[in-house]
């Protein structure tokens, strides 16, 4: 095993398919399970680095007032003719003082037209300004004006997936804009995915207006669409086939009789990962169970258990086999 791999799983800094290895070799052999505790037993008797500390700003600030009435008592006593010299050094450091606080102040409020809303790897829930709820995926990015208003509802979906609960405004409807696609509602839940090329509209409750190309379509609940943004004929919209679409809202996946395949396709798309069931027979063998918040590994472990299947890593694929 790799000591670089093993000192960053120590330190936890490895990703679920390097865990899913680890955890593998650490049960092939007891004598692997030796190396790995001795190793961490040196690793933790390191010293640790020491934390850097906090500066604070407002004593720092403090200390500088002092230090300057000092100074300007101190200049009181100098002769008249250094006099003016020791004042302009003053309104010299004052004026770009307030050059620095002016520039700063410009460049704070033009950073602040468009506003964010983001997660990296972890699901994030936030508000808007008008109270509308929303659960961003992970790696997603919303962005809307820091003008914003209840005049003018407008987001933009940059990349990511979404759950939109929106708040209910006859007279302002709240829009959605992602790729070359318009989505309007006025309060409503839904949730919407974009990928690189092309945009998912899944409607939980209310009425959804989704705009393409000069074109126009209205979803209901359990309705959904896909729409590319080279796509420039009329799209059909389809039934909701399951509702494990919002399984990064509620965080839970509540499987009942669900084909293996499904399962794998739902994984993939949590984890971020390739999971691969080496035999075809295997796609239709049916699930039950459930998970909340389990890590990838632990349903794994249940789904190997459950079905007599073999859990091997090659080459950051996952492949479920016998």
């Amino acid at each position: 095993m790799n000591k670089e791999l093993l000192e960053r799983y120590i330190i936890g800094e490895t990703n679920e398919v390097e865990n899913i290895m680890i955890q593998g070799w650490l049960e092939e052999d007891a004598n692997n399970k030796e190396e790995y505790i001795k190793m961490k037993k040196m690793w933790d008797s390191l010293p640790k680095p020491l934390d850097v500390p906090d500066v604070n700003i407002d004593k720092a600030w403090a200390d500088f007032k002092i230090v300057r009435d000092k100074r300007a008592a101190e200049a009181a006593v100098i002769p008249p003719k250094k006099t003016s010299v020791i004042q302009w050094s003053w309104w010299l450091a004052a004026s770009i003082l307030v050059f620095c606080a002016v520039g700063f102040y410009v460049f704070d409020q033009s950073h602040r037209e468009e506003m964010f809303v983001s997660s990296m790897e972890q699901v994030r829930q936030d508000s808007l300004p008008d109270g509308s709820v929303v659960t961003l995926n992970k790696n997603t990015e919303l962005a809307y004006s820091s003008r914003w208003t209840n005049k003018n509802r407008n987001v933009a979906l940059k990349r990511g997936e979404v759950f939109f609960q929106v708040h209910k405004d006859k007279k302002h409807p709240f829009v959605i804009e992602t790729g070359k696609t318009k989505i309007t509602v006025l309060g409503t839940s839904f949730n919407v995915r974009r990928t690189s090329d092309a945009t998912e509209v899944i409607v939980a409750t209310g009425l959804v207006k989704v705009g393409y190309a000069n074109k126009e379509v209205f979803l209901r609940p359990q309705q959904m669409i896909t729409i590319r943004d080279s796509d420039t004929i009329k799209v059909g919209k389809e039934p909701v086939k399951d509702q494990f679409y919002k399984y990064y809202v509620d965080r839970v996946f509540d499987f009942e009789n669900t084909p293996l395949q499904r399962v794998v396709e739902l994984l993939n798309q949590a984890y971020a990962y390739k999971i691969i069931i080496d035999h075809p027979a295997d796609q239709k063998l049916l699930l039950t169970a459930k998970f909340e918040q389990n890590s990838l590994t632990e349903i794994l472990k249940v789904i190997s258990s459950t079905f007599g299947l073999k859990v091997n890593v090659k080459d950051r694929e996952i492949h479920l086999t016998r």
